[in-house]
């Protein structure tokens, strides 16, 4: 009889404790600032390019103007197109874990093949 009291008690105790303990809430609108911050210098990064590789284009590869600024164009568009697409494949058939792993291992892939192809 003892033994179960003491055993009630102790359960007690334990529910008590976890009760008191505060949850913490991951993410939210803790994180905004952070990832706004990021796209925001991002996207000034980006756009600070788009001269100089019109330069480039013009002065490498001998395009007019207008051919150089569409196909900057179609590349910025595209840049801006595929986090939806890859989002919507992530979020509908693979999880965050996979779409991640995955992720970086086509990333890894090209990088080395761009990098062998090179030498």
């Amino acid at each position: 009889m003892e033994k179960e009291v003491e055993l009630a008690s102790s359960e007690l105790e334990m529910d008590s404790q976890q009760i008191s303990q505060p949850q913490k809430n991951k993410g939210g609108l803790v994180t905004m600032p952070f990832i706004i911050a990021n796209e925001a210098l991002a996207r000034i990064a980006s756009i600070g390019l788009l001269p100089n590789m019109i330069l480039y284009l013009m002065g490498n590869y001998k395009l007019h103007l207008a051919k150089a600024t569409q196909i900057l164009l179609l590349t910025s568009a595209l840049g801006n197109v595929t986090p939806l697409i890859g989002a919507f494949i992530a979020d509908s058939y693979l999880g965050r874990f996979l779409a991640v792993g995955l992720g970086s291992i086509i990333t890894f892939l090209v990088y080395m093949f761009f990098n062998v192809k090179e030498m």
